[in-house]
């Protein structure tokens, strides 16, 4: 449990407003921040997590599956179980982390607390991402994790929220040779949920491919995964890209993701930059 010396709900807002009104915040109100900040990302951390297991509840009790063929809805769901469960894991571990953090901070005398301030990157902020390694429906299956780093800053006004190099994790989200479904097609998702010491809601990017050799990618955005998911790897002609409907990001398959024959195996090479979009803002706190 966090300490009882926490800051409550009510003072936390109090005191980021005081300090972010002031246009020269003295020494010990940056210092306050941090103890603001560290309950602020603790309690992030923990609605995450119950969001997270919400998610799994109901893809387990088969809600949000999305329409269409039902071997490849269940393909499609039971890979996208696996996925929330790293990530339900994952975001576990760093709620725990979090909780300590701030209750470190709580503890510990002004005086002796870092000077920090916080931003807030905006839902919608495009995060652009380097892969760190070959990512492939031959190797790699939903649920592994992935690591990569920030390819641009991610900027808020005139301040760098994210700086370029920072590393970057998430979770593969689909990972399905072409061929394997009955449309004769095949998915290679992934989903970003960390930057730097922040988990974050992103999207799904999902390269889509069939064993000719074709291959497209698609952003989805939004809540909508599953129903985007199913209408892309069961309509033969890219009829399910209404499923994405304004989360969609366009196409973004370059020759980098092209097939250069026919080839079952889908790939995301290592370098390759992938731009998703922050769900929901997160507050960011710079040291």
């Amino acid at each position: 449990m966090i300490s009882r010396h926490l800051l409550t709900t009510g003072s936390l807002a109090v005191l980021l407003v005081g300090g972010f009104t002031a246009c020269e915040p003295k020494a010990n109100d940056l210092k306050v921040q941090a103890q603001v900040a560290a309950q602020m990302q603790a309690k992030a951390a923990d609605d995450r997590v119950a969001a997270l297991e919400q998610q799994v509840t109901d893809m387990k009790a088969g809600k949000n599956r999305g329409t269409g063929d039902q071997e490849t809805t269940n393909q499609i769901s039971a890979s996208h179980i696996r996925a929330l469960d790293r990530q339900l894991a994952d975001a576990r571990q760093r709620a725990s982390e979090r909780r300590q953090e701030a209750a470190t901070m709580a503890s510990t005398p002004v005086a002796q607390l870092p000077q920090v301030k916080t931003v807030e990157v905006p839902s919608g902020a495009r995060i652009t991402v380097r892969m760190g390694a070959d990512l492939a429906t031959d190797k790699d299956q939903a649920g592994d994790p992935w690591t990569g780093t920030l390819a641009e800053d991610v900027v808020v006004g005139n301040t760098v929220a994210w700086p370029a190099g920072t590393t970057v994790s998430g979770v593969v989200a689909q990972s399905m040779p072409a061929g394997r479904l009955a449309s004769g097609k095949g998915g290679l998702g992934i989903r970003l949920t960390t930057v730097g010491r922040n988990g974050v809601d992103a999207g799904t990017f999902v390269v889509v491919g069939d064993a000719i050799g074709s291959r497209d990618a698609k952003y989805i955005g939004g809540t909508a995964a599953i129903g985007a998911l199913v209408g892309l790897l069961t309509d033969k002609n890219h009829q399910g890209d209404h499923a994405l409907g304004g989360a969609a990001a366009g196409a973004v398959a370059g020759t980098a993701l092209a097939a250069a024959s026919a080839d079952t195996v889908i790939r995301i090479p290592a370098s390759h930059t992938v731009t998703f979009s922050l769900t929901a803002s997160e507050q960011v706190t710079l040291r």
